[in-house]
């Protein structure tokens, strides 16, 4: 396995990916799947049918490569915050009942949507995917369930390179989400960072996937 095939992305919508990782799945045409996929509806694509999703759900629910239901959450920057949180509060239920881990789409939404998780699926992890506010570690952190996966924005972001001194090893995840600059380059800044190796920072984060998503 190369290097590059021993990082785990925990988003990512590159269905091309070198990377072993979670692909989002934005629409089920063909019979092809990637190995390792997560499914679910973004808040900026209600309404949609939920009678329809939960088919769609208990239907991939016999794919081993289903590891999470996402990206669902709340967006304050898109209009019906009520028909998003209906939304939200379905799927929750789903990974509730599934015994799949969220991955969260979250923007200035995060109390309420732990609120909502906490109600609705609170045996289940939540990854808060994106992870880009600083200012917000602490309040994340506090909530057990939450688990922080960061992207390449830690790259020029300087605030949140400060912020992630305050990530236990064991609560973080990195992505490439729709980005375009490779996985590997963000392990090395967050390993350079955190003050660990490469080698360390790659084998507690499979760890942390292995844990999270328990994929085979």
């Amino acid at each position: 396995m190369s290097d590059l095939e021993s990082l785990f992305d925990s988003h990512t919508h590159n269905f091309e990916t070198k990377n072993r990782g979670i692909v989002q799945l934005t629409e089920l045409s063909g019979s092809q799947l990637p190995e390792f996929f997560s499914f679910g509806i973004h808040p900026k694509e209600q309404p949609f049918n939920l009678e329809e999703l939960d088919l769609i759900c208990s239907e991939l629910s016999s794919n081993p490569g289903f590891l999470a239901i996402g990206e669902i959450g709340l967006d304050n920057r898109y209009d019906a915050i009520q028909k998003q949180e209906e939304l939200y509060v379905f799927q929750l239920k789903i990974a509730q009942k599934l015994q799949k881990p969220v991955i969260l789409h979250c923007v200035n939404t995060w109390d309420r949507c732990r609120f909502l998780h906490e109600k609705n699926a609170p045996n289940t992890s939540i990854i808060y995917h994106g992870f880009n506010k600083a200012s917000i570690t602490k309040n994340v952190l506090e909530y057990q369930q939450a688990i922080i996966s960061i992207g390449e924005s830690i790259l020029t972001n300087q605030k949140l390179q400060s912020g992630i001194q305050q990530i236990p090893l064991e609560r973080l995840l990195l992505e490439t989400d729709m980005g375009e600059i490779d996985l590997i380059e963000t392990y090395q800044m967050v390993a350079e960072i955190k003050k660990v190796s490469l080698y360390a920072l790659t084998e507690q984060l499979n760890k942390n996937a292995n844990r999270i998503f328990k994929y085979e």
